[in-house]
């Protein structure tokens, strides 16, 4: 994610619109890649860009995506959605978590996770993602912003190779 798509997320962050707003429109880009196909088009003048954002959004968010389609910044709109969705995790002071996995933690494991997770950071919550990796051939990898534990059988073979490579 680039700065520029940083700041543009903060910005719309700023704007404090309804989050099905932000939602509808996420949906919207994500269901048509000629949409942004067409944004993102030089030769399509901005006038015509314009008429299809006041068509297609709700009128909260069109000068925004304006904005964002005249700067050239519309193929970052996802990195854009992103960082301001870490905005709102921030103001509600949650951390952000990945949890990687073979086997799919039950309800009860995921929350003991979240408690951990969340008194080790001294946050009021966390956000929880859960990507299945079978990959890692057993346990799991916890990312926890910049932080990560490898807890996985993947992870412990490249480490036992790595000392053996060192002696």
């Amino acid at each position: 994610m680039t700065e520029r798509a940083m700041q543009y997320g903060r910005a719309l962050y700023e704007l404090k619109l309804d989050d099905a707003v932000i939602s509808d429109s996420l949906d919207t880009f994500s269901s048509s890649e000629e949409l942004l196909s067409a944004l993102d088009n030089p030769s399509v003048r901005n006038k015509e860009k314009h008429a299809v954002i006041d068509k297609l959004f709700n009128k909260s968010i069109t000068s925004f995506l304006k904005v964002v389609t005249d700067n050239h910044m519309i193929s970052q709109i996802n990195d854009i959605f992103e960082a301001y969705h870490d905005c709102t995790v921030d103001a509600k002071n949650w951390a952000k978590a990945t949890l990687y996995y073979v086997a799919k933690p039950d309800s009860k494991q995921i929350e003991e996770i979240k408690s951990k997770i969340a008194k080790d950071t001294k946050k009021d919550g966390v956000e929880l993602k859960l990507v299945e990796q079978p990959s890692l051939i057993g346990g799991f990898v916890l990312k926890v912003d910049d932080f990560e534990t490898d807890r996985s059988i993947k992870g412990h073979i490249k480490q036992l190779t790595k000392n053996l490579m060192r002696r």
